[in-house]
C-alpha cells in the first residue's frame, strides 16, 4: 500500500495545523508546512526520508516546527525558522551557520525540543578535557564536542534534547 499522507479535508483553524503522516516524505510534510503555516521553504540541501507522526489535536505552528525538527533530525537534517522562511540543510551544515548560542549548566532551562544549539557548559570539579572524553562515547555522532580549557568548560553543539541529557549527565 502507498504511504498515508493526508492533510485534513478543509483547513485548520487558523494558528493551528493537523498533522496525519504516516510513512509519508519528508517533501510531502515540508509542501503542507508551506501550504498550512504558510512557510517559504527553502532546501539548501536535498531532502530524503520518511514521516511517522500524527495527532487527533490540533497543534500551532511553533509546535509543527519543532514536530518537523524532530523528523528532520532522525533524518540527518535540520531546520531554522528566519522570518516566514523554513530553512531546511544538513546537521553538518546547520552546524557551521548562524545557531543559538547559549551558556549554561542547568538542565532545567534547557527546552525539551529538537533545535539544533551550541551550549557552553562551565565545569567546576571535574576537568573540562577528562569530561569531554568520558562524555564523547555518550553523544551521537552528529554532535560536537570539545573542550575549552582556559575557561574549563565543554563547547557541545546538538540538539536541546541531547543537549538536556548531556548536562543531566555531567558530573561538575
Amino acid at each position: 500500500p502507498a504511504p498515508a499522507a493526508t492533510a485534513p479535508a478543509s483547513p485548520p483553524a487558523r494558528g493551528t495545523l493537523r498533522f496525519n503522516f504516516r510513512g509519508a516524505p519528508l517533501e510531502t510534510v515540508l509542501n503542507y508546512m508551506s501550504d498550512a503555516a504558510g512557510f517559504i521553504i527553502v532546501l539548501e540541501t536535498p531532502v530524503r526520508g520518511t514521516v511517522d507522526m500524527w495527532s487527533s489535536q490540533a497543534v500551532s505552528r511553533e509546535e509543527a516546527v519543532q514536530l518537523l525538527n524532530q523528523a528532520l533530525n532522525k533524518n540527518g537534517y535540520s531546520a531554522s525558522v528566519q522570518g516566514r522562511s523554513l530553512i531546511v540543510s544538513s546537521k553538518d551544515d546547520a552546524k557551521k551557520k548562524n545557531i543559538p548560542i547559549r551558556t549554561g549548566n542547568d538542565a532545567q532551562e534547557i527546552p525539551m525540543n529538537a533545535e539544533l544549539v551550541m551550549q557552553i557548559i562551565p565545569l567546576r570539579r571535574i576537568d573540562a578535557t577528562q569530561a569531554a572524553r568520558d562524555l564523547a562515547t555518550l553523544i551521537p555522532g552528529s554532535a560536537t564536542l570539545t573542550a575549552n580549557q582556559d575557561s574549563n568548560s565543554l563547547v557541545v553543539t546538538d540538539t536541546n534534547i541531547n543537549l538536556k541529557q548531556v548536562v543531566s549527565d555531567r558530573k561538575s
